[in-house]
């Protein structure tokens, strides 16, 4: 009885079965408490629909109707590339963005076709040759297998393993795609026909053919081109002083496109051989839905795991590379649980798999002043309009145009030199990584662009870690090192004065926790400071899914900070002690600029961002990356 009575008071005593068990009941709670969350996460429209302002359906509606006529020219272009009947890419174009609109976390991406899922798609249809098997078949399964995969990851919440994609990392993929589409954009300008859509095969075709080029086609890709730019000149500059130049600029896109077709329409509607090349009959019909067939499916499951993640990668990191240049945050699991979900939707009608991994789209989207997910229904209306009641007009849209619109919008949404010159000043390492994952991109594609760049990420994050040395400490530095611990602008002894948030970065600051160690400090920032009222024009400005108040509220009821009018102060002064940072990267400094651009839209230009215990290595970071570190009171400082 004494043996069994030790033992079980051991088991009591035992720590980390004492946090085993202090962890489940805490989880039980959370499970509890954050439910009703959970399931509103999934379905993120009616979190932000409630604060939707009325004059942004304007831009909604002509992005959105801008990228359903370019989704139908990709349909017929995506479907020749996987081998596959026309019919099966308008099934995957019409209904995605309706969806999108319900669950979507990003306003830029359009989710549909993209040359990545039809080539996989088309490599899977030649695997499966010899057995006989129907291409749009095979086509329905495998969004089938992609939905269930994606779902089941995005119901986990796994979209955190895409924080690991660095600044660098998704700067080069980038600037790679965005190559590669103006290259792949040529044979439309010139009206060549026949070209393979890859891109490593399609250089030496278009030498080949230069011979074909037809002066119509470049003439009217060189016509659009102008207006489009003048277009967006005049929007630039004089959109802010008149309401219909700048609504002129913002719909450039579909007035251009809309323009050109109408001429198509009454030059080739009676020819027999159209003077450019035109997208041709779009009609399909929707077939009923059903259910794919479950034995391709069970032989399909595991194989499509590899596109199911290419897609998945490619569609987060455009959606974080459109957030991060228009100011906003996505849910990466929100995003991954959709992808599932309309993969699925869209194998019951035999459509092909989709995904948001498109630059010409989310280029013309956000070109053309998109505000909310809400684009997307008026995306699938033109598409669903362009395979019924326009089809007869629609198929007369001009290639050349088409193409000139994607150069326009895609050179338009390149990231600035500035970027890739700072990656240079900032780091070595954060340079090479955005250099290789930019050649291998061109090269190889994206998949395998990201994991080498990933690869070198990870890889010099071991080695720096494996490589680290402690460094010696004289007394005098030590004294001194103690002693800037106390804050220069205090006597010793007092308090912090109100509207003083001071933190405390117990971690180096690197691409795999930069996001969330900004999203920490911003959200406490926000808990325990005052700020200034949000005017109406800021209002206007903000992100569609961004309600300030109403975040703020629930930061301070899970703190339990209440009696915000007496107890709250006004934010006046950041303090960030790095004492314990011996490291900053690329992403980290990118962290850093977010949240001074964050403290001062909230508490307004006045609020100071003050740093302690800064080493020389650090310190060299923020000066390389154009900060000015100084005295706190020192006038010069920006």
């Amino acid at each position: 009885m004494n043996y069994i009575a030790a033992k079980i008071t051991a088991i009591k005593q035992d720590v980390n079965l004492s946090r085993v068990g202090v962890g489940v009941v805490l989880g039980a709670r959370g499970v509890r408490a954050g439910a009703g969350r959970y399931f509103s996460n999934k379905v993120p429209i009616v979190q932000w629909i409630t604060g939707y302002v009325p004059k942004w359906l304007i831009g909604d509606a002509i992005a959105g109707s801008s990228v359903g006529m370019l989704l139908i020219p990709q349909a017929v272009m995506y479907s020749t590339l996987a081998g596959l009947p026309v019919q099966q890419a308008l099934l995957a174009s019409w209904l995605p963005g309706l969806i999108y609109a319900i669950m979507g976390s990003t306003k830029d991406i359009s989710t549909g076709p993209t040359s990545t899922t039809a080539l996989l798609t088309g490599q899977i249809i030649l695997s499966l040759a010899p057995s006989k098997v129907s291409p749009p078949l095979v086509a329905a399964v495998l969004s089938f297998c992609i939905g269930m995969w994606s779902m089941m990851l995005g119901l986990l919440n796994f979209g955190f393993i895409f924080d690991l994609l660095s600044l660098p990392m998704i700067l080069g993929l980038l600037v790679a795609v965005a190559n590669v589409v103006i290259v792949t954009q040529l044979p439309a300008v010139l009206g060549l026909t026949g070209t393979s859509l890859v891109f490593s095969q399609m250089m030496p075709e278009i030498i080949q053919k230069l011979g074909q080029t037809k002066p119509a086609s470049i003439g009217l890709a060189a016509a659009s081109i102008v207006l489009l730019a003048m277009l967006r000149f005049v929007g630039k500059k004089w959109g802010h002083k008149n309401e219909m130049v700048r609504i002129l600029a913002i719909q450039r896109n579909l007035l251009i496109i809309s323009i050109f077709t109408a001429a198509s329409f009454f030059i080739n509607k009676d020819l027999k051989q159209p003077v450019w090349h035109i997208i041709g009959p779009i009609k399909t019909e929707l077939p009923m839905p059903q259910i794919p067939l479950m034995t391709l499916a069970q032989r399909l499951f595991v194989p499509s795991l590899t596109l199911t993640i290419t897609i998945m990668l490619e569609h987060v990191a455009f959606a974080k590379a459109f957030g991060r240049k228009n100011g906003y945050a996505i849910d990466s699991s929100q995003e991954m649980f959709y992808l599932g979900f309309v993969n699925f939707i869209t194998s019951l009608f035999g459509g092909m798999p989709v995904g948001g991994g498109d630059l010409p789209r989310a280029a013309a989207n956000s070109d053309s002043g998109v505000k909310s997910p809400l684009g997307g229904i008026f995306t699938s209306v033109t598409v669903l309009g362009g395979m019924y009641v326009g089809s007869g007009f629609l198929q007369y849209i001009p290639m050349p145009v088409i193409a000139g619109v994607i150069l326009v919008a895609t050179i338009g949404q390149l990231p600035p030199l500035a970027a890739i010159k700072k990656l240079w000043r900032v780091s070595f390492t954060d340079f090479g990584t955005f250099f290789m994952t930019f050649n291998i991109v061109i090269l190889m594609g994206n998949t395998i662009g990201i994991s080498v760049g990933l690869g070198i990420m990870v890889s010099y994050t071991i080695l720096r870690i494996m490589f680290s040395r402690p460094s010696a400490i004289l007394k005098a530095d030590l004294e001194c090192r103690y002693k800037s611990l106390t804050p220069p602008w205090l006597a010793k002894d007092d308090p912090i004065p109100p509207g003083t948030q001071v933190m405390s970065l117990e971690t180096d600051v690197i691409f795999a926790n930069a996001e969330r160690i900004k999203r920490h400090v911003i959200d406490t920032t926000l808990t325990y400071q005052f700020g200034i009222p949000m005017t109406e024009n800021e209002d206007l400005q903000r992100a569609w899914n961004y309600k300030r108040e109403k975040h703020i509220g629930r930061l301070r009821r899970l703190a339990g900070v209440s009696n915000t009018d007496i107890f709250i102060p006004r934010l006046r002064v950041l303090v960030l002690d790095l004492s314990a940072t011996s490291f900053i990267d690329a992403s980290g400094m990118q962290a850093f600029e977010d949240i001074k651009t964050e403290i001062c839209l909230y508490g307004g230009p006045r609020v100071e961002m003050r740093f302690m215990g800064l080493n020389k290595g650090v310190q060299k970071r923020f000066k390389r990356a154009g900060w000015k570190l100084g005295p706190p009171y020192d006038d010069d400082l920006a």
